[in-house]
């Protein structure tokens, strides 16, 4: 049993601490904010295998080293949960393996369902009252409001939104610097981190790491822009867009990324201050071990009750 507590206690330890500790990694290393969203996606995906692989680890348990056919190793599960007593921890890890992959599923079918159909009013509402425009070489949508606020939406005949404010107001610098953050949301597909997060908080409540993703991963793919647009435009014209935004207080529908989104404040004063050193790959190489090792404790746990015999001093 030793391989599988320490499979458990690390899965426990992870969901309970993991979020601090990646923070400590950003504020310690500097980490870009395109590393830390890789770390993040990584921490939850490597959450999500290591608890489907702790349930599979627990069926070893039960059924030992005699799998040998699908039919076989039903009868030696059954007897060994008779004989063991154990009927009902294994029907509790069934029904809940069972009842978080049905929420998991049915809450992804919901949020596609209703994305899809804002998508289509937003796209209907586009083609109505916004027209077709080019702007700085993009192909973007301009609407007329006096407010001034761009945001982008994934889709067929969507994509980066821009109001008549905005143009009015911005700069041309300014103007280039919101396209450059809009179009790094876009190639960057970021609506899908953003809604990864967001799915495995609502699926799986409570669980400290997923409710700390939902809240960084939105403002670290705010980050992730920024810097792709003062890379293009200068981080002075980005700061001022990003403050004209700011101040106006529109921003994009609910599915949309808008640039002004997260907190303003903190986005501006990562541009005005001069930039760390960044954190080199072995520190990141550390990081990505340190957040997959739960999941590599579970199947080294899974691979141990398949392979090795039964013996009370392994697995």
């Amino acid at each position: 049993m030793t391989w599988s507590v320490a499979a458990l206690a690390a899965v426990v330890l992870w969901s309970a601490a993991g979020a601090r500790a990646l923070r400590a990694f950003q504020l310690r290393a500097g980490a870009t904010a395109r590393a830390m969203l890789a770390l993040w996606t990584l921490a939850t995906v490597t959450w999500l295998l290591a608890c489907a692989v702790l349930l599979a680890t627990l069926a070893t348990r039960v059924m030992g080293p005699g799998v040998k056919a699908f039919v076989a190793a039903c009868v030696d599960l059954f007897q060994a949960v008779h004989q063991n007593g154990a009927a009902s921890g294994v029907a509790a890890a069934g029904l809940l393996g069972t009842a978080g992959l049905a929420r998991l599923s049915w809450t992804a079918v919901r949020r596609r369902r209703t994305r899809r159909a804002q998508a289509r009013e937003h796209g209907r509402a586009l083609a109505a009252g916004g027209h077709r425009r080019t702007l700085h070489l993009d192909r973007v949508w301009l609407v007329e409001h006096p407010e001034p606020a761009a945001y982008c939406m994934p889709g067929r005949g969507l994509g980066i939104v821009v109001t008549r404010g905005a143009l009015d107001r911005l700069t041309g610098p300014e103007l280039r610097a919101v396209l450059a953050h809009e179009r790094a949301h876009l190639r960057g597909h970021h609506h899908l981190l953003v809604t990864w997060t967001r799915l495995l908080d609502t699926a799986f409540p409570g669980v400290p790491l997923l409710r700390a993703a939902a809240r960084e991963v939105p403002e670290l793919v705010e980050w992730a822009a920024d810097d792709r647009a003062a890379r293009e435009a200068g981080p002075h014209a980005l700061a001022h867009a990003l403050g004209i935004m700011a101040a106006s207080g529109a921003r994009g529908p609910d599915p949309a990324l808008s640039a002004a989104g997260a907190c303003p404040v903190r986005r501006v004063r990562r541009q005005v201050q001069p930039p760390g050193p960044p954190a080199g790959w072995a520190a990141h190489a550390g990081a990505a071990l340190v957040v997959v090792l739960p999941l590599a404790l579970a199947v080294l746990a899974t691979a141990l009750n398949v392979v090795v015999p039964y013996c009370e001093c392994v697995g």
